[in-house]
């Protein structure tokens, strides 16, 4: 985590070095205490010099700073500066660290602090103040870095759903376009074989294929759009409410489809899911030369939904996309899928409990 610029740790690092030096000083000895000479002075130094590994290994920047101290204070020297020293590596302990060391590291400097003083006859407030300061920087560190964390873990969750959201927007493109082509491919091949004998009829099958056509161009552009733009109107999802309007078109797009629909009140995410698992598998019956689909959805003990058809075209036996598709649909909704060749037809059933 970069909590601060490099440009800002340089500033940061310069602003401390003048204030610990020329508060160092100017430094008035106490009574029994000893005047800051050349020695006092590099210690200060080697304090200042420490600072610029707190971003590195901010431990052993905390030990290096108590080690500075307790020559310090131990020879003798006033309080002064140098003490607020030792708080810069805390606050990044706080900050780059787990909480529990950084607390421990702290109480550890603050120990070093007022034992060397109490020792060398030294003790007072300020010492005191010290040990306060150490906490509060311990502790306004890691609110911070909790502050950080959880916009960070916020913004992770933002990124996983719209990710989620067009995931889940191309899956249902990719069944829309699958299912529009399957009907554009059986009519213009209709067509192909009866204009010269039937031309009314051929006519027919290219109407279904224009509209076909423009229906799902308009809903590639409606999802381009939302891809774009987030704020841009997307229709609602299909449910079970669509099933009768897809299985209309999907006969009049030349397949003899017949639904027995008995599933009141299935709302999504569920009923979305049914209702793609319905097209993929009609645009499968379609891809495939079959004529005749039966399409049954029942809710008595839990929802369960078959999707049987005759066998055309012979397919691999590997499961394609599509029905790896539709399982994890029927898998994400808390379903099961299944799917293959029963009795001389090919079946489709998911289970929801």
């Amino acid at each position: 985590m970069r909590w601060l610029s490099r440009g800002g740790a340089v500033a940061a690092w310069l602003a401390v070095t003048a204030l610990l030096v020329v508060g160092t000083a100017n430094l008035e000895p106490g009574i029994g205490e000893r005047p800051v000479d050349a020695f006092g002075f590099a210690i200060v130094a080697f304090a200042c010099l420490t600072l610029t590994a707190v971003r590195r290994t901010p431990v052993a920047a905390a030990g290096a700073e108590a080690f500075a101290l307790l020559l310090y204070l131990g020879f003798g020297y006033p309080d002064g500066p140098v003490l607020f020293a030792g708080l810069v590596p805390l606050f990044a302990l706080g900050i780059l660290r787990p909480r529990r060391l950084a607390y421990a590291v702290a109480a550890g400097v603050a120990a070093t602090v007022v034992s060397t003083n109490v020792a060398t006859g030294g003790a007072g407030v300020l010492d005191l103040v010290f040990v306060g300061w150490a906490g509060v920087a311990v502790f306004a560190a890691d609110a911070l870095r909790s502050r950080r964390e959880r916009t960070a873990a916020a913004e992770r969750a933002e990124r996983d759903r719209v990710l989620g959201e067009r995931l889940r927007i191309a899956q249902d493109l990719h069944d829309s376009v699958g299912h529009a082509m399957a009907v554009i491919n059986v009519q213009s091949g209709m067509a192909r074989h009866v204009i010269d004998d039937h031309p009314e009829v051929a006519k027919e099958a290219l109407e279904i294929v224009r509209t076909v056509s423009g229906t799902i161009l308009d809903e590639l552009n409606a999802m381009v759009r939302l891809l774009r733009d987030d704020s841009a109107p997307l229709r609602p999802p299909p449910g079970v409410a669509d099933i009768p309007e897809l299985v209309a078109s999907a006969n009049q797009a030349g397949l003899t489809v017949t639904l027995d629909l008995d599933a009141p009140g299935i709302d999504q995410p569920v009923g979305g899911a049914v209702y793609r698992i319905v097209q993929e598998s009609l645009t499968n019956a379609a891809k495939h030369g079959t004529s005749a689909v039966e399409v049954r959805l029942r809710a008595d003990d839990g929802l369960r939904l078959d999707v049987l058809n005759e066998v055309g075209k012979p397919g691999p036996d590997v499961p394609g996309a599509g029905i790896r598709g539709m399982g994890e649909r029927a898998r994400a909704t808390g379903g099961t899928l299944t799917a293959g060749r029963e009795d001389g037809r090919f079946r489709v059933s998911a289970r929801w409990p």
